[in-house]
């Protein structure tokens, strides 16, 4: 039963709403907001999404193992602790990464591809490539890009190139956020045994421009989506632009954490810990379908 449990927690099951909230976006956009199917579909989704997640982060932990061991929080896990062993880690994780792969290609053949897309592209990334300075970042963001994108194919729901490139210059914001939280964290005396080893080849000087271009450009990308002719006869209101106000304290509201505060490792963090930052979540949310319902 400690097994069950351990290898539980080793999914991450506190993640799966932060990052995986990401599928219900095209469906949130849509005209058919209140649609049954597309709430269905989009729930089952999201459910099938998430193990395959956690079946992901469970070979991470795998993988990272002897490193997680030198890390304050890390160390803690299930797998890094010992308290589960890699071999009913490896099975546990294999058979539900296969089952759910089953489950989704009967369900729907677009969601299948971008699963295994998924699935494959984050095995590379805790093999090799993130070890790639930069290519870390950006695999990470197209993650975010893919959960969008699952959204839409259950649905049937076509995207604005524009909400796909909003997606991944947030993420690839995030991304760099918590790079620079690591950094400090590790510098400089204990570098060298950090536990994500890129951590060698970035400086804070260097992400801190890096941050400054994604902030810029998620702003503008996010300013182009809303004020895209395209978009705004899709939902018959030239009002979406009410919500940049929003969107901006959220960033900067991020920023202010990271910056000030130390925080921004952990995005699931502050999102359930910071309550402005999550109130001005929920009144975005809030205005869109709004706007959207009131068009």
């Amino acid at each position: 039963m400690r097994t069950l449990l351990y290898f539980l927690l080793s999914l991450r099951p506190k993640q799966w709403l932060v990052k995986n909230i990401f599928i219900f976006a095209p469906m949130a956009f849509s005209l058919d907001l209140w649609q049954k199917s597309y709430l269905l579909d989009s729930l089952l989704a999201f459910f099938l999404f998430s193990l395959i997640t956690g079946a992901v982060y469970v070979f991470n932990d795998i993988i990272d193992r002897h490193q997680d061991q030198h890390h304050p929080q890390k160390r803690l896990r299930p797998i890094a602790s010992g308290k589960l062993s890699v071999p009913i880690a490896w099975a546990g994780a294999a058979a539900l990464l296969a089952t759910v792969l089953l489950a989704a290609f009967f369900f729907n053949r677009a969601f299948f591809d971008l699963c295994l897309f998924y699935a494959v592209l984050n095995l590379l990334y805790s093999l090799f490539l993130k070890s790639v300075v930069i290519i870390d970042v950006m695999v990470i963001a197209l993650g975010f890009v893919l959960r969008v994108m699952v959204g839409g194919a259950v649905n049937r729901i076509a995207l604005s190139p524009w909400i796909l490139i909003t997606t991944f210059l947030l993420a690839i914001f995030l991304a760099l956020i918590k790079r620079r939280q690591e950094l400090i964290k590790w510098q400089p005396e204990n570098l060298a045994t950090a536990t994500r080893r890129t951590l060698l080849s970035y400086n804070i000087g260097m992400i801190d421009q890096m941050i400054s271009i994604a902030t810029a450009t998620t702003v503008i990308s996010y300013l182009m989506w809303v004020l895209s002719p395209d978009i705004q006869q899709k939902f018959h209101t030239q009002r979406l632009y009410y919500t940049v106000p929003f969107v901006i304290f959220g960033i900067f509201r991020y920023l202010f954490l990271s910056y000030s505060k130390g925080e921004g490792e952990s995005p699931s963090e502050i999102i359930y810990t910071d309550l402005p930052f999550t109130l001005n979540i929920i009144l975005w949310g809030g205005l869109v379908v709004y706007l959207l319902v009131a068009a």
